[in-house]
């Protein structure tokens, strides 16, 4: 339920699991995709390591690799943006 509620841990370890358990490494590389995608690091050396492997194909790899960039920079502008907010309420006498 996590996976399919978006929880990138939960997603990864899906992939983990199909890979070590089932061998459906088709379907594990599918859970490491999304899961790098929503900005998971484990997940993105995962890909990483399947490219270098010739497993996953570059376009997979620059699409995924792009995709977590994008979601780290987004994450990076919320925190941003949370910081300035607490500072300005911490010091609003200023």
């Amino acid at each position: 339920r996590a996976a399919m509620g978006g929880h990138d841990a939960a997603r990864h370890n899906l992939g983990a699991w199909e890979w070590k358990h089932n061998s459906n490494y088709n379907r594990a590389k599918k859970h490491f995709m999304i899961a790098a995608r929503a900005g998971c690091d484990d997940s993105l050396k995962m890909i990483r390591d399947g490219f270098m492997a010739e497993y996953v194909t570059k376009e997979e790899y620059e699409k995924t690799l792009r995709a977590h960039k994008d979601s780290q920079d987004e994450m990076q502008s919320d925190w941003r943006d949370t910081a300035v907010d607490v500072y300005l309420k911490n010091h609003s006498s200023l």
